[in-house]
């Protein structure tokens, strides 16, 4: 079994696999999909809705079972994006309605560099307010969202990604924009009423 995940770099799973029982080429085709996806599968998990506190166990449930499969895999992107979409829905349905915000969240992810306090608070705000925003829309379109802004693919590989014809990421991607536009402007509005500063 794989425990005790690092969000930066995934050392313990990547122990883990390299000291299994599997055949010696499965063990380190694991290994090197720990290394080449851990961070993109964390950030995915994250962006599609799943808690900071949570994310680790996700990440770690999706390499257990990507695990079992990744020698029928050719294309591990799609397939640990898949997989990531399955556990996060599943880890939201069972998630409290309530969110939040812990102390260790405060410090997530932080990089090695020490920048400035200011810096970390600016940026802590920022993910915070996209956390709040794509919370709002709904999972289909935050995920042609996220694949398409945040991770920067394009309309081809999302419908590959997602199994979903070209006509309808695009559309999905259209409308979710346009939902990402009203609910941050209406999330933004919010906090300044509250008091509260936004970027």
């Amino acid at each position: 079994m794989i425990f005790g995940l690092f969000p930066a770099h995934g050392g313990a799973l990547l122990a883990s696999a390299d000291e299994s029982s599997a055949p010696d080429a499965a063990r380190k085709r694991l290994a090197a999909v720990v290394r080449s996806y851990h961070s993109t599968v964390w950030r995915d998990a994250r962006r599609l809705g799943v808690a900071a506190e949570a994310v680790d166990d996700v990440v770690q449930e999706v390499f257990v079972i990507a695990a079992k499969k990744l020698a029928d895999v050719t294309n591990e992107r799609a397939f640990l994006f898949a997989i990531t979409l399955r556990v996060a829905a599943n880890h939201r349905n069972r998630a409290h309605v309530r969110r939040e915000v812990s102390d260790s969240e405060l410090g997530e992810r932080q990089p090695d560099s020490s920048p400035s306090a200011d810096l970390l608070l600016d940026q802590k705000r920022l993910r915070l307010l996209l956390d709040e925003v794509l919370d709002e829309l709904p999972v289909g379109l935050r995920v042609v969202f996220v694949l398409s802004e945040l991770d920067e693919l394009s309309l081809q590989q999302i419908a590959e990604m997602t199994e979903a014809p070209i006509g309808t990421v695009a559309t999905r991607l259209r409308r979710a924009r346009e939902l990402f536009r009203i609910a941050s402007k209406r999330i933004r509005a919010r906090h300044r009423l509250d008091g509260g500063e936004t970027p």
